[in-house]
């Protein structure tokens, strides 16, 4: 199967884009918050992000279920939408119930959207699945990254009101992929009746080799989940960096990571998927560690930085290990990897988020490292899979 065009991959990469924009800007949306006093404490913040992922969480897997029962593309047209619809009246609220549901809603609209994407991604990716996933996901690291970039630049002239401009960017996606929406349709139901009819070895899922894949990932995102929602206000408080510098370099860290994603989508094809992890896992591990010995806030850039980029170059080889081990029900692994696996950290940061209440940010930080650590450690044990589209 050949790569389509990469008008394809460029919409589906956008499409992603648009989806996680919304995601990304969350964090420095509810930094401000709590710097405006709508907010009170650390774990109120980390509250919020949980209530982001609950529903992201249970929701994920059942609509990764109902794309592999039925070619539904126009799924990720509903995600995109309920994504920004959660995010762009939060600047216009301050009760707490209500907060509670807008938040929830963008985490229904990100559940939605992600199996469905990561599916037609896996479509289009034929022997090159790494790479495939790769652009796919880098535009989603691509939203996480420009979120705080582009809210933080508004926020200057329109203050928390500018969460209102959230929803331009998917605005525009939307219109271009429901013009696709048909074609996307067939090129699915093509896929689906190829899968049904193939009956070789290769096949075969191997389900406890999912289950601890997706056990590691619980780990990987507790730690980063904490990490991207606590960064900002631990270069606030504890480095005395100006609001506006501690945002953009969270935009930066993510930038970073979609950069990275992409180079290791692309490396993995040829490297293989399990040993780019276990090196990149390693190597993530180390720099963290680093960060924490750092004193200054240039240097603690300077670690954080290749961090970030370890970090994301082994997402999407995790994500396609996924798929290839759940390989007849694509949109539910995708579901699992890209959704409950990495929500799975959004209800674990409230605990994290009370030791910085408790205790300071910094030692929520040295609890991340531990996680980081346990990822790498556990990378050794990844079932490995064949590089060759199964």
């Amino acid at each position: 199967m050949k790569i389509l065009s990469g008008k394809d991959s460029l919409l589906l990469s956008a499409g992603h884009f648009a989806a996680d924009i919304n995601h990304g800007s969350l964090p420095i949306i509810l930094a401000y918050l709590y710097q405006n006093n709508i907010l009170t404490s650390y774990s109120q913040v980390a509250l919020l992000m949980m209530a982001n992922t609950i529903l992201n969480a249970i929701i994920q897997p059942l609509a990764g279920n109902l794309s592999d029962k039925k070619a539904r593309p126009y799924l990720m047209s509903v995600g995109i939408f309920l994504a920004f619809s959660g995010v762009m009246f939060i600047g216009f609220i301050d009760n707490i119930y209500l907060l509670y549901a807008l938040i929830c809603l963008n985490g229904v609209g990100s559940a939605i959207f992600h199996p469905a994407g990561g599916k037609m991604s896996h479509i289009i990716g034929g022997a090159r699945q790494g790479k495939s996933m790769s652009l796919f996901s880098v535009g989603g690291n691509a939203g996480m990254a420009a979120g705080p970039f582009y809210f933080t630049f508004l926020y200057m002239f329109f203050s928390l009101k500018a969460t209102l401009a959230m929803c331009i960017p998917g605005l525009v996606v939307i219109a271009l992929l429901m013009l696709k929406n048909r074609y996307y349709t067939l090129k699915t139901m093509h896929h689906d009746n190829l899968v049904k009819k193939d009956k070789n070895s290769t096949q075969k899922e191997n389900v406890k080799g999912f289950i601890y894949l997706v056990s590691v990932l619980f780990i990987r995102s507790t730690a980063w989940f904490t990490f991207i929602s606590f960064i900002s206000l631990y270069f606030m408080h504890l480095m005395n960096v100006k609001d506006e510098t501690a945002t953009l370099i969270n935009g930066f860290i993510c930038l970073t990571g979609a950069i990275a994603t992409f180079t290791g989508g692309t490396f993995s094809d040829k490297l293989g998927y399990k040993r780019l992890i276990m090196i990149c896992s390693s190597m993530s591990a180390l720099c963290f560690i680093v960060f924490l010995f750092t004193k200054t806030p240039l240097f603690a850039v300077i670690s954080l930085l290749p961090f970030a980029f370890c970090f994301f170059m082994s997402m999407s080889p995790y994500v396609v290990i996924g798929q290839k081990l759940l390989c007849r029900h694509v949109g539910m692994a995708t579901g699992f990897t890209i959704g409950l696996s990495m929500s799975f950290g959004g209800l674990m940061s409230p605990l994290l988020g009370k030791l910085g209440d408790t205790y300071g940010l910094d030692v929520t930080m040295k609890t991340v490292a531990i996680f980081i650590v346990l990822e790498a450690l556990g990378t050794i044990f990844l079932p490995k899979v064949d590089n060759k589209k199964q």
